[in-house]
């Protein structure tokens, strides 16, 4: 009953947030109103092989945030502010162009659009990794417009032995998400750009590693999965590049009132993006990292279940909660889960370098740096 008042509750917003842009919009073209304001697309890192691909980003009004290299909590609260009251534009007719592949999309009430299929003419092979794909945004409902940018899509090497899908929040950046009605939550999301922002100590050093495997070079792709929303997309990217983490893509979820029905099987964000990825690259195994903070350990032994012999290695790191610690041990020790507790990535690492997942000198030598 609950769950039915929710979903009727949550219609019910959506239908008025809907009837009332609708009717903004209308009465501003009885207005003569003509818009102005600058159109940008925010670009999210796509991944896909040569004959498939995903890719997913937005139309915005552009609220020029100034982001790069902030340290100022003041500057750093403006940006958060224009990240979270973006305001989207939907109806917007995109062009999409990957290789020699052209697709038309419109963007949803939200200003996403995305493309997740096949490509009727395959991506050569490359020796770089990451492929671009160019955006064109050339009307709004309200107007004619053409914005361009560049996008990039992930298509791992042949080299690559198994992938990584990491959690972000409480496994690679600090988000005391376990703290008191997440008033430490609020905190840093609020007050703290990229660059104020903490990792956790030889994360970067055991997370390159993994993206090394056992090569004389990267090859290995590593995915971020994330229930932090999408606004936040600008912020991630460039912590994971100041805190020395690898490339990849940053999939997160929609925030506020939803926008799309989901399917009746449907487990939620992390999961489904996580079904996504294993799906897109069959003949690899993949190694899942979290933290106990949340619900990863219990998504990845699902997943693990769904998807026999596909996991390579589980590694959740301890938040330092007594009470979640000794749940996650009684689940693991009932289901047998071959899921690691770590009290921190040294410890990770030594069990990936047993398994043969990492060389332990790649490990050092990628710490020793982080220190200098």
């Amino acid at each position: 009953m609950a769950k039915m008042a929710k979903g009727f509750l949550l219609q019910l917003l959506r239908s008025v947030d809907r009837i009332s842009s609708r009717f903004s919009r209308q009465v501003k073209a009885l207005l003569g109103y003509k818009p102005n304001w600058p159109v940008m697309v925010a670009t999210y890192r796509g991944y896909g092989r040569k004959e498939r691909a995903y890719l997913k980003g937005r139309v915005l009004k552009d609220r020029r945030i100034i982001a790069r290299n902030v340290n100022s909590r003041w500057r750093a609260l403006i940006n958060n502010y224009k990240r979270f009251s973006s305001r989207e534009i939907g109806g917007a007719t995109v062009g999409v162009r990957i290789g020699d592949n052209e697709m038309q999309l419109i963007t949803d009430e939200e200003g996403y659009f995305q493309f997740d299929g096949n490509l009727s003419v395959p991506l050569p092979d490359r020796g770089d990794p990451w492929r671009e794909a160019h955006i064109r945004v050339t009307a709004t409902p309200q107007r004619q417009v053409d914005v361009q940018a560049t996008g990039s899509l992930l298509i791992p090497p042949p080299i690559a032995e198994f992938g990584v899908i990491s959690d972000v929040d409480d496994t690679v950046l600090q988000t005391d998400v376990t703290s008191l009605l997440k008033l430490r939550v609020l905190y840093h999301t609020l007050l703290k750009s990229a660059a104020l922002r903490r990792s956790f100590g030889q994360a970067a050093a055991f997370f390159q590693a993994l993206h090394w495997g056992n090569h004389e070079q990267s090859g290995n792709p590593v995915f971020y999965v994330s229930n932090s929303p999408w606004n936040l997309y600008d912020l991630l990217e460039e912590f994971l590049s100041l805190n020395g983490l690898p490339n990849g893509p940053i999939l997160l979820r929609d925030f506020g009132i939803p926008y799309q029905e989901h399917p009746g099987n449907y487990k939620g964000h992390k999961h489904s993006s996580i079904v996504r990825i294993l799906n897109t690259y069959p003949e690899l195994p993949f190694i899942l990292i979290g933290d106990s903070g949340e619900k990863d350990a219990y998504i990845y032994w699902a997943v693990a279940q769904e998807f026999p012999g596909r996991i390579a290695a589980t590694y959740i790191r301890d938040v330092r909660s007594g009470r979640r610690a000794r749940r996650i041990a009684r689940f693991i020790e009932k289901t047998g889960a071959d899921i690691q507790m770590v009290q921190d990535y040294t410890q990770a690492a030594g069990d990936a370098a047993r398994r043969g997942l990492i060389q332990l000198e790649i490990f050092e030598q990628f710490r020793k740096e982080r220190l200098l």
